[in-house]
């Protein structure tokens, strides 16, 4: 293996809090209207929430979440942001910042006087949120690792801010987006094609996405085996595995760091020469961000995965 580093430690931790916080609990998306104000939800966590009416005033704890309300037109909404929240560049870059997790100061949020802080089921601790709710705050929680738990999430928070035909709407243009490349994926004369997705590397032992995940899925529409679709969920694997499964196609997740490569890095790893997708030098450095984020930037992952495999 070359020694250099492929990504910093901070990087590869927010990639698998952001993929192993989602799906842990499955639940249906619940709302009504009590009178003309009041809107009664139930979030992915399962808990009931009652807001006075459309949110107005939201601190966004996680970058799926941000991303889904700028594509809903409703960005404006958003006063405060996690740490990782870091897309639409422009459009976030003056809202104020904190940390998340453990280092997460509660004071700086209830100091910006949010109706709801909107997380995911790993993002904080139980006790953090309770303290938000006790002095006042709404907390509601996203949930999604497959895609229709992606379109649950859109829609949660098109109702939260009063944006529902913006979120049918974006989830049209998904459903739309992701047909179309389903359907050229058929047209495009390539059967029996296996893929490795590496969400993070060797030296940080690796991790791959299985079944039951967006990005599973997503292969699935390009006609593409995912080589380890037993896995359920984000599962941490062997470099044994990996050269047993022998993908025709490996894509990773890793991005750039102190001028690295990471598909140098993957193409020269030892013992790794013998796997078809090295040999044909079929290895992808893939866009974190829009992989890895349950979000509407999944329509740009198929669309780059399609390009890659596809040759167009």
């Amino acid at each position: 293996m070359k020694k250099f580093k492929t990504i910093s430690i901070k990087s590869l931790l927010v990639i698998l809090v952001t993929l192993l916080g989602v799906n842990l609990l499955t639940t249906s998306i619940q709302v009504h209207a009590t009178d003309t104000e009041e809107i009664t939800i139930t979030d992915m966590a399962g808990r009931e929430i009652v807001l006075e009416g459309p949110a107005t005033r939201i601190v966004v704890l996680q970058p799926s979440n941000a991303e889904i309300l700028f594509s809903l037109g409703a960005g404006d909404v958003i006063i405060g942001r996690g740490e990782y929240v870091d897309y639409p560049t422009e459009e976030v870059e003056d809202i104020p910042q904190f940390a998340t997790g453990e280092n997460m100061n509660l004071e700086e949020i209830i100091a910006l006087n949010p109706e709801v802080v909107i997380t995911t089921t790993m993002n904080q601790s139980e006790d953090q949120m309770s303290q938000l709710e006790e002095t006042g705050i709404k907390v509601i929680t996203t949930d999604a690792s497959t895609i229709e738990e992606v379109y649950d999430s859109i829609e949660l928070l098109g109702l939260i801010v009063g944006y529902e035909e913006e979120a049918n709407l974006l989830i049209e243009d998904m459903q739309n987006t992701f047909e179309e490349y389903s359907q050229k994926a058929d047209e495009g004369n390539k059967e029996n094609l296996s893929i490795y997705y590496e969400i993070s590397p060797l030296e940080f032992g690796l991790w791959t996405g299985g079944q039951n995940t967006f990005m599973d899925e997503i292969g699935q529409m390009l006609n593409l085996e995912n080589v380890f679709s037993e896995v359920d969920g984000w599962a941490e694997i062997s470099e044994e595995q990996v050269l047993e499964k022998n993908p025709d196609y490996i894509i990773t997740t890793t991005m750039p760091f102190e001028g690295s490569n990471p598909v140098e890095e993957i193409l020269g790893r030892n013992g790794w020469d013998a796997i078809s997708a090295i040999e044909s030098g079929n290895v992808f450095q893939a866009n974190s961000d829009e992989f890895t984020r349950p979000g509407p930037r999944l329509m740009d992952a198929i669309i780059t995965l399609y390009e890659f495999v596809y040759g167009e």
